[in-house]
């Protein structure tokens, strides 16, 4: 049985766009992880980013729950706004998101 690669993934089980903005599959599309498990497959533990796509596609198919597809720019910004833990951080920054109006 042959493997899946990454656009295949992409289209057959997340629509082909990207979770957020809902932009076609293109170039620099990302898998992100929702949440880790021991021994997972993580691009740390890969020289390249195809041997890295090789071996996660069959997880993906696995356990698609686990993951969301999305563009490079909505991967850089769910990374970032995950990393901030101070609760009211997070409520300062989504303050002065909504009283942005440009």
């Amino acid at each position: 049985m042959k493997v899946m690669n990454k656009e295949q993934v992409a289209k057959k089980y997340f629509k082909n766009r990207c979770y957020v903005c809902h932009r076609k599959y293109g170039k620099y599309f990302q898998f992100h992880h929702l949440w880790y498990i021991e021994n997972d497959i993580t691009y740390n533990n890969f020289n390249n980013t195809k041997k890295y796509n090789d071996a996660l596609m069959p997880l993906i198919i696995k356990e698609r729950k686990r993951f969301l597809l999305l563009c490079r720019a909505h991967h850089k910004y769910v990374e970032w706004a995950h990393s901030i833990k101070n609760k009211k951080m997070w409520n300062r920054f989504n303050k002065a998101r909504n009283m942005t109006k440009t």
